[in-house]
């Protein structure tokens, strides 16, 4: 993909996706939309197993269910939290409350998670990749540069440090294959990310 304003609405999209998923179990709509559409299509080029060990596919409400008892079990002894994982003086929730405000950032989605939270730094990541985006479409190279500069910043402090322990841990508690791709599918995802951004 070579145009700059598509890789970003792509990231966009995905760094959204994979905040609602860690911040909540999928609801029954949800869930159907995610089986029938491109997380599925994703898994697939991945070659991971999402939806196999879930009930039938018409069985949204079921699935979801199952996926919301899943998520409680998982995520009661797996913390999504950057305190539980970073070492060091840093308060990682204070240091992001620091960036979105230094920034003029606010993520929506995050509303009601510590700012140390999984789903609030990949809406950080979001946004930043948001304003890469709109100023790619209006021509503005300085401000694209200075996105991405924030963006690789953010990523290497506040989502690269600790994300790969989170997923690891993820991965092997995990009963659900859907919570062991999705895990697997946002370490691919981020693992690209990395390499864009210092590349960048």
């Amino acid at each position: 993909m070579n145009d700059p304003a598509e890789s970003n609405s792509v990231r966009r999209a995905l760094y959204a996706l994979f905040a609602r998923l860690f911040a909540a179990p999928p609801d029954a709509d949800l869930y159907g939309r995610l089986h029938s559409g491109g997380l599925s299509r994703l898994a697939q080029v991945q070659r991971l197993d999402l939806t196999s060990d879930l009930m039938d596919e018409e069985d949204a409400e079921g699935s979801a269910a199952e996926l919301s008892a899943e998520y409680d079990r998982l995520f009661n002894r797996v913390s999504l939290n950057a305190s539980q994982y970073r070492a060091g003086s840093e308060d990682p929730a204070v240091a992001v409350a620091a960036f979105l405000q230094e920034h003029a950032l606010s993520v929506d989605a995050a509303a009601g998670l510590p700012t140390d939270h999984l789903s609030v730094a990949l809406g950080v990541m979001g946004a930043l990749a948001a304003e890469a985006e709109t100023a790619h479409r209006d021509g503005d190279p300085d401000a694209a540069k200075t996105a991405e500069v924030r963006s690789r910043a953010f990523f290497l402090r506040h989502v690269h440090s600790w994300v790969p322990e989170l997923m690891t841990a993820i991965a092997s508690r995990a009963d659900r294959r859907f919570y062991r791709a999705l895990a697997a599918m946002a370490s691919a995802f981020l693992e690209s990310e990395r390499r864009l951004l210092e590349a960048a």
